[in-house]
């Protein structure tokens, strides 16, 4: 009888334990307190102007100089730095589009223009950097020409939430966010245990944000807010970067690979779900993170809704939930959506360029997008695209510059049809389809047909990656400015992303992505 009563007890106490630990287990992944900490200011998330002024400032050894000489000094470094193709790219990361503005340096040392941005956002500015930009506000940037790095030469600021957050990143990122670096590596095992360790730093950079950052002490609410979103967002960028580049080597990309691509995925980003309120789903992400950011996890661990097409975007959606066990009002998700379609909507050929089929897909997403002001960017930007597309042909636009570049790249391969692949070395869907064409460019090689691929990166960062995988074609190198020019002519922003060019010279947009034989016959 006491043995029974013993056993007895042990059976009841035994969930009651089991279920200890498993709120302890749960208790050990630590959760960002006072977050967010206020709401989004509504004007954040709507378009506005801002203003951008940059100054040069002469090294010290110029302040005993006379006045001419300064002015002649500061005419040159303007001069020098104009030849670098100064520029701002204006990333709206949420509608998957990009504006370029190129900027000009006067003959005193100085830019003072307007920009417009569609939401309080971070902008990539060249040579200065990330810049951070609200509506309203004014940006200023002081360019010290007497120090080398960039660290050390541009100091940043502003009025309002502009300058409180500007002045801010290079304590935060010498301090606080971690450092890429290109992880590859063909072992599974290692490739977790790498990513364990990274996720580690995760929950102790929370658990520091928990007791406070003293860089933040004196922050406003919402700065508080963008800068804690930076940094995690930081994180889990590098978290999610390595995973394109095994699956990409380990071959889980093909279509016989599925399950255990799923599997993979199911085991590599199971941190999300019980992190996903600061990581993923994750309001204050829509005016803190960057274009990166979200092409890192929409080609990670949100692959299908990269690939809504395919399947249709509710099954992908429902797919990336299932397999990750996140909400299916998570925010990053519904970004990646919009993303996925807007692509779809500005590539050549999509839905056989019908207008009542681009409805139809733009209709399938919007249930799904719960979010006020993301739905209002997507509603706005359907209606400028449905103008666009109703305006005048592309023939009876003028010649702009990125027009003028195209020509320039196209010209010496006159009389060919022309595969035109816009890429990155950091796009691992781009070297994977370059890996896929590697067949047709050596069957083709005898025919009228050149396959361009067309980069901005350094040609050293390049080369030997091609020259490892026999990369053939015709390889052109261009700047980050003429980049821009053609995201701005071909309207894209997500690589990899095709041209065509028929034997005529004219660009093509009806044809599927590897007919090349048609062209050929024309």
């Amino acid at each position: 009888m006491k043995y029974l009563v013993t056993l007895l007890l042990a059976m009841l106490l035994c969930p009651a334990g089991m279920e200890a630990k498993k709120k302890a287990k749960k208790a050990e992944v630590p959760q960002l307190a006072n977050f967010p900490s206020t709401a989004t200011d509504g004007q954040l998330l709507r378009g506005g102007d801002v203003v951008l002024r940059v100054r040069l400032t002469l090294p010290d050894d110029a302040k005993n100089a006379s006045e001419g000489e300064r002015k002649d000094r500061l005419k040159q470094l303007a001069q020098r730095l104009n030849a670098v193709s100064p520029v701002v790219y204006l990333r709206n990361y949420v509608l998957n589009t990009e504006k370029v503005r190129p900027l000009t340096f006067s003959d005193d040392g100085t830019i003072h223009t307007t920009l417009h941005v569609p939401y309080a956002m971070y902008v990539y500015a060249h040579p200065f950097g990330d810049i951070y930009m609200c509506p309203g506000d004014t940006v200023d940037i002081t360019m010290d020409a007497g120090k080398k790095s960039r660290e050390e030469s541009v100091r940043m600021g502003g009025t309002g939430l502009s300058g409180e957050v500007n002045r801010l990143p290079p304590e935060i990122d010498k301090r606080y966010i971690p450092r890429q670096s290109r992880y590859t590596t063909s072992n599974a095992d290692s490739l977790m245990a790498w990513r364990n360790e990274q996720l580690a730093r995760i929950d102790s950079m929370v658990m520091r944000m928990n007791e406070g950052l003293p860089e933040l002490k004196d922050c406003s609410p919402q700065a508080s807010d963008i800068i804690r979103s930076y940094i995690l967002a930081s994180h889990l960028e590098k978290v999610a970067s390595p995973y394109q580049w095994f699956c990409e080597s380990a071959g889980l990309f093909q279509a016989s690979a599925k399950q255990d691509l799923t599997a993979f995925c199911r085991s590599y980003f199971d941190f999300l779900a019980p992190r996903e309120k600061y990581l993923t789903n994750n309001p204050v992400l829509m005016i803190t993170a960057n274009d990166i950011f979200f092409n890192r996890l929409e080609f990670t661990a949100l692959r299908p809704i990269s690939h809504g097409f395919l399947i249709g975007h509710e099954q992908a959606l429902q797919q990336v939930c299932d397999v990750l066990h996140l909400d299916k009002g998570d925010f990053t998700s519904q970004v990646c959506m919009l993303r996925a379609v807007f692509y779809e909507l500005n590539t050549p050929g999509f839905y056989n360029n019908d207008n009542d089929q681009r409805a139809e897909a733009m209709a399938s997403v919007m249930p799904h997008i719960t979010n006020p002001a993301l739905a209002r960017q997507a509603v706005l930007a359907y209606r400028d695209f449905v103008k666009q597309t109703e305006a005048v042909t592309a023939e009876d636009k003028p010649m702009t510059k990125g027009d003028s570049i195209f020509q320039r790249i196209v010209e010496p391969y006159k009389g060919n049809v022309l595969s035109v692949d816009f890429w990155e070395m950091s796009c691992g869907p781009c070297r994977a389809g370059m890996l896929r064409e590697r067949e047709a460019v050596e069957q083709l090689k005898d025919k009228s047909i050149r396959f361009l691929y067309v980069t901005d990166d350094e040609p050293d960062k390049c080369n030997k990656w091609m020259d490892e995988n026999n990369i053939r074609g015709e390889h052109i190198f261009i700047t980050r400015a003429e980049w821009g020019l053609l995201q701005e002519k071909f309207n894209f922003s997500g690589i990899p992303f095709h041209v065509y060019v028929d034997k005529a010279g004219k660009v093509r947009t009806e044809i599927d992505r590897f007919s090349y034989q048609q062209l050929l016959n024309e």
